[in-house]
């Protein structure tokens, strides 16, 4: 069977922002900066980025603790050099197959810039701060037989906290090698999955070391947002965020509304009184609330100067977030998945307020891959993707 191409507004769940947005970006390229296919927006997202001397040095430093030996790091320190980034949930081993296709749509972007003259490297952005144990403690795969099967820790417990510093105990590795069976290349995905998913280890950098070692071809770097170097580069922008949270809350409801009132969804619920932030304390995940001029987490509440000093300790939420990573990182282009770029436009008011910048958001690439025996079973009914 050929390789084919299929159109994503072909394919049935597909929503009507993201089909839009791919085939007919005159109707939201008012939520968007440009479409990816417009290269001179690329181009001129490098010459108007203003990313300072001093917060490329650090996290060039927090980069060289999390990538030690990767050839990109000394890239990545040059005066002039972009990001393009992708990023997913920590989860196990590597997570639902589109990770691995993300990684690989930004190290082929960036190669691509590369041929414009532009210096550009891959960057994953390791979600390790979400707090949803259930979506990641378990992969499928299919095993020898075609059947698809759910490999789970299932002695990881669900505490609230960031998932990235979960402790894995009861890997299963033997349920994997059962699985595989006599599948080709059974021992090189064993070795490698415990070579990266020890017990003892945490689930951030385990997926970390198993994606960096699948990967390590492409020159992607990786970036842990827990990491102590990384909060501390944070402060200034939550900071501003904290001073911030009444307007920046407005709009992104007016936005919700404007998505709404043309024809979309508004992909993330901004309720009154959240706040964009959450507080890591105790091992846990704590959602802010914002409200009659306070900030409320559980049952104590703090004013903003409070808050502002604990400031290494604030988690952004899913809108916020990929506003505080181009804040760290020099992005010119982010790449993401349809449920990605439809938050990503409610998230467009927050770049405007706080960065005055939004990176080109290009969509992931997307695989469907057939076995011999499925290929033959196409063909002989004649059917296709």
């Amino acid at each position: 069977m050929e390789p084919s191409c299929v159109q994503h507004n072909l394919i049935p769940g597909t929503s009507r922002l993201f089909s839009d947005y791919l085939y007919a970006f005159q109707n939201v390229e008012k939520f968007f900066p440009a479409h990816f296919s417009d290269t001179q927006a690329i181009t001129r997202a490098v010459q108007e980025l203003n990313y300072p001397t001093a917060r490329r040095e650090r996290m060039a430093e927090a980069l060289a603790r999390q990538n030690a030996g990767s050839r990109a790091l000394a890239q990545f320190a040059q005066p002039g050099t972009v990001a393009v980034v992708t990023g997913q949930q920590v989860g196990l081993f590597s997570g639902p197959a589109y990770t691995v296709f993300k990684a690989l749509t930004a190290a082929k972007l960036a190669e691509q810039l590369k041929e414009l003259s532009i210096s550009a490297v891959p960057i994953f952005w390791l979600a390790t701060e979400d707090h949803d144990l259930a979506e990641v403690d378990h992969a499928w795969v299919f095993d020898q037989d075609a059947t698809p099967a759910k490999l789970s820790v299932t002695s990881a417990v669900a505490n609230g906290g960031p998932v990235g510093d979960v402790e894995l105990t009861d890997v299963p590795v033997a349920d994997l090698a059962h699985a595989l069976g006599e599948l080709p290349f059974r021992d090189e995905v064993l070795n490698r999955v415990k070579a990266a998913y020890r017990p003892g280890v945490r689930l951030g950098t385990a997926f970390r070391e198993f994606l960096s070692e699948i990967l390590k071809e492409f020159g992607l770097l990786f970036v842990d947002p827990l990491a102590v170097e990384v909060r501390e580069t944070a402060i200034e922008f939550v900071k501003e965020v904290i001073d911030n949270v009444p307007g920046l809350i407005s709009a992104l409801r007016d936005r919700s509304k404007e998505l709404v009132a043309s024809g979309y969804h508004a992909q993330v619920l901004v309720e009154a009184d959240t706040s964009l932030l959450f507080l890591l304390a105790q091992g846990k995940r704590i959602p802010i609330r914002w409200k009659d001029g306070r900030f409320v987490a559980r049952d104590r509440s703090y004013t903003a100067a409070e808050l502002k000093g604990m400031a290494d300790q604030i988690s952004p939420n899913a809108l916020l977030r990929p506003v505080l990573q181009d804040y760290l990182l020099p992005t010119v282009s982010y790449v993401g998945g349809p449920a990605e770029i439809a938050y990503l436009a409610q998230s467009r008011v927050l770049y405007d307020r706080l960065l005055k910048r939004m990176p080109v958001i290009f969509p992931r690439n997307g695989f469907t891959l057939l076995d011999t025996r499925a290929t033959k079973l196409f063909e002989r009914y004649g059917l296709h993707v």
